[in-house]
């Protein structure tokens, strides 16, 4: 590949991925942490870009035969498609679709007793994936009594009702995990609308793939939060 074409496919990645990251779209693919490698990915691209384009400057008249070697391939500018796409189409992070296709996990602890109480002051915010653990394992010890309000995502549940779901990342989006809780006594809404769930704990069923409950009090919409995952 001509160099000036390399550096039009370097250029044009490495400005996608400056856009990505600094304008906070990079949290829909991967984790919040790699921010300052995403930065430095994005630069070095765009040095490597700027050395390409010098070296096809310095070396564009002793390479052109007459004989057409210095045409561009067709088929190199296919590369630069997948770039434009994300360039021209705001990127959206994963949601219900993705949520009611992967099996709820509860994460696991060593030992129920080691699960430390709850703050103090109700209602009080678990993130989706603590309150599985909590409702679980902790068979909820550290729930009863409590006033409890998630936040996440409507995702309907084909046997009827919803659960308010939250993606949790290990690396990327690639590898995204479902956190979900069952909401109960709650009106139908839309897939994919962000809610606050305020509501009590109640016992359900236990194990690795179990669903746990939350009894609502309150269910409120809310804007889509900067960062959709756990």
């Amino acid at each position: 590949m001509r160099r000036d074409v390399q550096a039009a496919v370097l250029l044009l990645l490495g400005s996608l991925l400056l856009r990505l990251t600094l304008g906070g779209s990079y949290v829909y693919f991967v984790k919040v942490s790699m921010k300052p490698i995403l930065l430095v990915t994005a630069a070095v691209l765009i040095a490597l870009a700027g050395w390409n384009l010098w070296q096809a400057w310095r070396n564009s008249e002793s390479h052109d035969d007459g004989h057409g070697h210095g045409a561009v391939p067709r088929v190199a500018w296919l590369l630069v498609l997948p770039v434009l796409v994300v360039f021209l189409v705001s990127p959206r992070p994963l949601g219900a679709y993705t949520a009611a296709r992967q099996l709820a996990t509860a994460p696991v602890v060593a030992e129920p007793a080691e699960l430390l109480p709850l703050p103090a002051g109700d209602p009080v915010d678990v993130p989706i994936a603590d309150y599985i653990t909590r409702a679980i394992w902790g068979q909820g010890q550290t729930l009863e009594d409590r006033s409890i309000r998630l936040t996440g995502l409507v995702t309907p549940d084909p046997d009827g009702g919803w659960w308010v779901t939250r993606l949790g990342l290990a690396c990327c989006a690639a590898d995204a995990l479902s956190f979900r809780a069952r909401v109960l006594d709650a009106e139908p809404l839309p897939a994919n609308t962000w809610v606050e769930v305020t509501g009590r704990w109640v016992p359900g069923d236990s194990g690795n793939a179990a669903i746990p409950l939350i009894e609502a009090d309150d269910v409120s919409r809310i804007p889509e939060p900067s960062n959709p995952y756990e």
